[in-house]
């Protein structure tokens, strides 16, 4: 009460003029639903962050006013002009104030270090206002008075933020200020609402980043349209990269999906390889575990990603078609801490481009390999009526089927038994097999027949490269991408007549049945022998008839009644009667396989210890497993 008292007596005249001073200064007296309505309408004018901002300042320049009169009085202790501020605040008709906590610090001149305070306004009328209102809830003005009042005593930054208010709903207007040192950057953002720019400023930067957001999207559309003309006309990704350097100056580097270089443009060879290794080194650091989530574990960047590199910096961001990303487009730079948005912008619109350019390029890819293929299907089906019509067919394609070829039929099969969105996978291994035939430069037909591909390979592709080591390297190429899968592949004996394609077809059918059962990933009808020779003469039935008779019991036409004695005799035989790999490859204990072995010999009444009677016995084993009358 003595400070009030104090207040009262020696600061505050009316006089009968119709005017009211405190301490030499006129003062009004506003009705706080007026307020509310200046409060309201300057939310519908300024917007709620602005309105906020505004307010905090008026009731900061109505602190520091206050605080330097207070100054003036010259009060014994800075803790006295301090209690003085709630006071102050009251006899306005502010709020109620409850001060629950001060401590001040000083230096050894006895100046303010720092200040820690806290209370609870009551009865606020901006609190009251936003629960009547149902406005912006929260003490603004307060805040900004108690900040500016108690900066101004203490001579330094002093921040006041509100922990609850009436307004939102809680029990009470809570508050705490301190020193900007010991909010320890928990108001920096805070600190905006006190810095008063004028609404024209703001205005005038609005519209010029409005001009800028104008000039961009102008320049952004140029080299759109300039880029989609390069399409229009035939251009190619180098063409595309050389535009992009020419408008932008920024060197830009297109790539595949395993970062190999489609083009780039505004680099030298030299710092074109230095940046490729360079970021080969990044992904590899990068990889586990992936710092960035913009980043799969493989290495693959699912968005628009700036990387800084040891050498170089990188704006990436990927070249989607259908939903699948097919490459990258960057932005190379020697050191660049953050890329603008424009250059953002502009290299998604790059990207785009560059993916239609990729659409259309594996739209007519795939369009002439599927005519290929139903080229490839018509001549295994027997539909044309000549050589000649054949040959005459291959010419409008551009491929000399003169030449001597292989038929190579390739088998996929999921590791686990099952097919997972088979379709999806049937297309990802055929366009892998025909890209890495393609990067090869290698030229072959291709289509599909069953679950298997089919491929007619002409030797003149091979070179110095045998028939064996072509087929083993598109099983590891594949084998590397597709981990879930297994391949086989068997192969033909050389062709020589196209018009006899069947027969090859069949050879090399044969040949994939028998990779099945062995570890051999590759098999040549030429390696088979007499058991090919066989099963292309078609001779099944005699084929049927020999098991009967060589196998007795272990064979029946209906069914196979002794899966596990014919898998047992196959491996013995396989392995040339060594009982040790034998027993080893069936995972079975030495008792175990010598049991088989002895009821084998009982059921067949022959020693499995005679040579010939033994080949006899493997060789028909074969012949069934190709005709598909047994399985291993």
């Amino acid at each position: 009460m003595t400070n009030n008292k104090l207040l009262f007596d020696h600061h505050i005249v009316s006089d009968h003029n119709g005017t009211i001073h405190m301490n030499n200064e006129r003062i009004i007296l506003l009705s706080s639903s007026a307020f509310g309505t200046f409060r309201k309408d300057l939310i519908e004018n300024i917007g709620m962050d602005r309105m906020k901002g505004f307010l905090i300042r008026y009731g900061r320049d109505l602190g520091v006013k206050d605080a330097k009169n207070v100054l003036a009085m010259n009060l014994s202790s800075v803790e006295e002009s301090i209690i003085m501020g709630p006071d102050i605040h009251m006899i306005k008709g502010f709020t109620g104030v409850n001060t629950t906590m001060l401590k001040v610090e000083y230096l050894p001149d006895k100046t303010v270090k720092s200040i820690h305070m806290e209370g609870i306004w009551y009865n606020s009328y901006e609190a009251e206002d936003c629960v009547s209102r149902l406005g912006s809830p929260g003490c603004y003005t307060l805040v900004g008075y108690a900040s500016g009042y108690l900066s101004a005593i203490c001579n330094h930054i002093v921040i006041v933020k509100e922990l609850t208010c009436e307004g939102m709903g809680h029990k009470e207007c809570r508050w705490v200020g301190k020193s900007l040192d010991l909010w320890d950057g928990e108001v920096y953002d805070f600190l905006r609402y006190y810095e008063d720019t004028p609404i024209v400023k703001e205005l005038e930067i609005t519209y010029e980043k409005l001009l800028e957001e104008r000039n961009n999207l102008s320049r952004i559309s140029n080299i759109h349209k300039k880029l989609t003309e390069e399409i229009i006309n035939g251009n190619d990704l180098q063409s595309i990269a050389h535009i992009v350097y020419e408008t932008t100056g920024i060197p830009l580097i297109i790539e595949d999906v395993n970062f190999r270089a489609f083009a780039y443009s505004g680099l030298t060879p030299q710092f074109f390889k230095e940046a490729n290794e360079d970021f080969k080194d990044y992904i590899q650091k990068n990889k586990k575990p992936v710092h960035d989530p913009n980043v799969t574990p493989n290495g693959s960047f699912l968005h628009s990603t700036s990387i800084n590199a040891s050498c170089h910096s990188r704006l990436i961001t990927p070249i989607f078609i259908r939903g699948k990303i097919s490459g990258y487009c960057s932005f190379i730079s020697q050191k660049v801490k953050e890329y603008p948005e424009f250059d953002l912008v502009t290299l998604e619109r790059i990207a785009s481009v560059c993916s239609l350019y990729l659409l259309n390029e594996k739209t007519s890819l795939e369009s002439a390999e599927r005519m290929k293929g139903h080229f490839l299907e018509r001549i295994l089906q027997g539909q044309f009526s000549s050589k000649q019509d054949i040959l005459n067919h291959g010419s409008y394609i551009n491929f000399d089927l003169e030449q001597p070829f292989y038929i190579v039929i390739l088998k996929y099969q999921n590791q686990h038994g099952y097919f997972e969105n088979e379709m999806l996978i049937y297309e990802e291994i055929i366009e892998t097999t025909l890209q890495y035939f393609k990067n090869k430069m290698w030229n072959v037909l291709m289509c599909q027949r069953g679950n298997n591909i089919v491929l007619l390979v002409q030797t003149e592709s091979l070179a110095n490269l045998d028939i064996s080591a072509l087929c083993n390297g598109v099983i590891e190429h594949l084998a590397h991408i597709f981990r879930k899968y297994t391949f086989q592949i068997g192969v033909s004996s050389k062709g020589e007549q196209i018009d006899r394609s069947i027969d090859y077809y069949d050879e090399a059918i044969v040949a994939l049945r028998m990779s099945m059962p062995s570890t051999k990933k590759v098999v040549l009808f030429e390696s088979l022998g007499i058991v090919g020779l066989l099963i292309n003469n078609k001779n099944e039935s005699a084929i049927k008839k020999a098991a009967r008779q060589l196998l007795g019991p272990l064979y029946s036409t209906d069914c196979n009644k002794n899966p596990e004695l014919i898998k047992t005799l196959y491996i013995f035989l396989s392995n040339g009667g060594n009982l040790e790999q034998t027993a080893n490859e069936l995972c079975l204990s030495m008792s175990g396989l010598r049991y088989r072995i002895h009821k084998i010999e009982t059921l067949l009444e022959q020693e499995l210890r005679n040579p010939a009677f033994n080949y006899q016995l493997y060789l028909i084993l074969q012949a069934l497993l190709v005709i598909g009358e047994i399985a291993i």
